[in-house]
């Protein structure tokens, strides 16, 4: 059972990195889908909350030192959001720690809606702006 399938064209921001991490944060997001769905133990699903977490920190880190590498005009504004999205992603990860340790409905639709939003509406944004400075794709 898939949450979110990875779209190649749909997500596409014509940097390799990027793409890739979010191809992976989409892996991970659809594997703790798919272990919840099955009742797997409150510390496996723990398990896959941290590491969404932690890859979802270390992108937004790589991101915003690649867009300051390209003094991409909307950074602040970026990094706006990635704040709020972590802060909102905390307030779920933190309601199911505290929990019986049941992923709620309402966690998996604010990943969804988080990653489809973000990656097409706001990371888009970028890749015109990192094309244009670089000539070519960035890795």
């Amino acid at each position: 059972m898939t949450l979110m399938p990875w779209d190649e064209k749909k997500f596409d921001v014509h940097v390799p990195k990027m793409n890739a991490q979010h191809h992976g944060l989409v892996d991970v997001m659809n594997k703790l889908y798919d272990r919840a769905a099955a009742k797997a133990p409150k510390a496996e699903l723990s398990k896959l909350i941290t590491e969404l977490k932690q890859r979802t920190v270390q992108h937004f880190r790589d991101e915003e030192a690649l867009l300051a590498s390209v003094n991409y005009p909307q950074l602040e504004s970026h990094k706006s959001i990635h704040a709020q999205l972590l802060e909102d992603f905390g307030k779920h990860s933190n309601a199911f720690e505290t929990g019986p340790g049941v992923v709620a409905a309402e966690f998996f639709n604010f990943l969804k809606l988080w990653l489809t939003a973000h990656i097409m509406h706001i990371d888009r944004k970028y890749s015109g702006h990192c094309q244009s400075v670089s000539g070519a794709s960035p890795d």
